[in-house]
């Protein structure tokens, strides 16, 4: 976790493809990186959705209770990969005020996805929560077909080896 990455396709991670054994750089991994740690994930959320923009509005008002060394360590790491920035707060000479980058806002509807995808399929309910109608974003063609691609070749027709959903 303390390595730093950018987010530029020069620093991508590095990946090994698994026929050919030559070193590449994967983007699925490098969003791994980026998104794979719950509290950064988090972080963003409070930044862009409940608009807590300042070290201590985070930290009181993240229900998941981070702590502050936690939290100061993200917002850092968060920072040094260019997700946020921060601008001196004109009220408090001391307290910073965090922005999303504009990689960042690109990054919000694809969590605003993820959050969608959970609460269908691991909310925790037996039966999927319905999702306000404004929260879904029309699939690319390619997405499209590749998730019929997938269920097609990954569902099982007789139903006899059908995964727990």
């Amino acid at each position: 976790m303390n390595q730093t990455i950018r987010l530029d396709r020069h620093t991508w991670t590095k990946s090994h493809c698994s026929i050919t054994g030559a070193e590449i750089y994967c983007p699925f991994a490098t969003c791994a990186e980026v998104i794979a740690d719950r509290w950064s994930i988090l972080i963003l959320r409070d930044i862009a959705i409940c608009n807590q923009r300042t070290f201590r509005s985070i930290l009181a008002n993240n229900v998941e209770k981070i702590s502050s060394g936690v939290l100061a360590g993200r917002l850092k790491r968060l920072t040094d990969i260019g997700l946020l920035y921060f601008k001196d707060d004109p009220e408090h000479s001391q307290r910073k005020i965090y922005c999303l980058s504009p990689a960042a806002i690109d990054l919000v509807p694809l969590l605003l996805d993820m959050s969608n995808w959970s609460m269908t399929h691991a909310s925790g309910s037996e039966e999927p929560i319905v999702l306000p109608s404004n929260m879904e974003r029309p699939q690319s063609q390619f997405s499209k077909e590749l998730t019929d691609r997938l269920r097609t070749l990954h569902s099982d027709p007789t139903g006899a080896n059908a995964c727990p959903t």
